[in-house]
């Protein structure tokens, strides 16, 4: 059904009722002076509804009095346009009923608050000498603070022109603020947001501090005990290295003992020496500075308070293991 003209000579009440009545699916778009808006009709009941004057709109009776509002404008409806379902059906005569009641609202409001340019700030003094505050209507007064006008209150607030106006109206009515001249240049209504950016890829991740510890779990052991040098654990700054070092990094040939001579054997299990290592290399910079001042600790009181620097936490590691496996490597 092709169906368009001027509100003019055919009201934009009539033109829905005639798409309920008839149960046509597709989208009503009127275009005039005020701006634009679309109404989207499944089966004759309102589905969807936006209009550039009421980018805050959360019904559809909120966008159709933005709509009714309208002194000219043309529109036209498209049976093949794709329904742009916003909420549950909504009847025509029920929403009708809605927006032409928040019509004569702001009959009432438009006369104190005549429009989104005006500027409105707080009373400098009160009229009476005390005043009891709603909590959102202390949020509008927040939000007015220092001044601003009526459509920058109802954007930060997230209000449509009617439930922003009709606040001011009644804290005007209380005396709190008052309302002064449209600002210079006029309210814009906001701009809708532009689609998002596709994602960037994602940057390699910055080279972290790595813990070597020489020998690897796997070598750590030998017939005739632990072979790990505690001085071997060090911290190797690699964030201005082009390729990152390997978490565990194992020599060619295993580190000799530092305590001069063979260790004394030990009964370390040698799975607690890979489980220390997998923790190792998982610790945060920090920590890792802990644990290599704890392994190069001469006394049990040096190394637990090298050790007593690590935030379980943050860096969970298994305290007694570590103890031991150092004691044992430092025996």
């Amino acid at each position: 059904m092709a169906l368009q003209g001027t509100i003019e000579t055919f009201a934009l009440p009539d033109v829905l009722r005639l798409l309920a009545s008839t149960k046509k699916t597709g989208c009503l778009r009127l275009d005039g002076a005020r701006g634009s808006g679309s109404i989207w009709v499944e089966s004759g009941g309102i589905v969807g509804s936006e209009a550039t004057g009421a980018p805050h709109a959360g019904s559809a009776d909120e966008v159709l009095f933005e709509m009714l509002r309208f002194k000219d404008g043309d529109f036209v409806f498209d049976a093949d346009a794709d329904v742009q379902i916003k909420h549950s059906p909504a009847e025509v005569e029920a929403t009708l009923a809605s927006a032409e009641g928040m019509l004569d609202e702001w009959r009432s409001i438009e006369a104190v608050v005549p429009t989104l340019d005006h500027y409105v700030e707080l009373a400098p003094d009160l009229s009476g000498d005390e005043i009891t505050v709603s909590k959102d209507r202390w949020k509008t007064i927040v939000a007015i603070a220092g001044g601003t006008s009526v459509g920058q209150l109802g954007d930060s607030l997230e209000l449509g022109e009617l439930p922003v106006s009709r606040n001011v109206k009644e804290l005007i009515e209380l005396g709190l603020v008052v309302i002064g001249a449209p600002q210079a240049g006029g309210y814009q209504v906001p701009a809708a947001p532009p689609p998002p950016p596709p994602p960037a890829p994602l940057a390699e991740p910055e080279s972290a501090p790595v813990i070597s510890l020489a020998p690897t779990a796997d070598d750590a052991f030998d017939d005739e005990g632990p072979l790990f040098d505690p001085n071997a654990l060090v911290i190797e700054d690699t964030s201005m290295e082009p390729e990152p070092e390997p978490l565990l990094s194992a020599p060619a040939e295993p580190a000799p003992p530092v305590f001069g001579g063979a260790p004394p054997p030990s009964e370390a299990d040698p799975s607690d020496a890979a489980e220390i290592a997998r923790q190792l290399a998982n610790l945060s910079p920090k920590a890792a500075k802990a644990v290599a001042a704890a392994a190069k600790a001469t006394t049990p009181e040096e190394r637990e308070r090298a050790l007593a620097e690590v935030d379980d936490e943050e860096d969970p590691i298994n305290r007694d293991l570590l103890i031991k496996f150092l004691g044992s490597v430092n025996s």
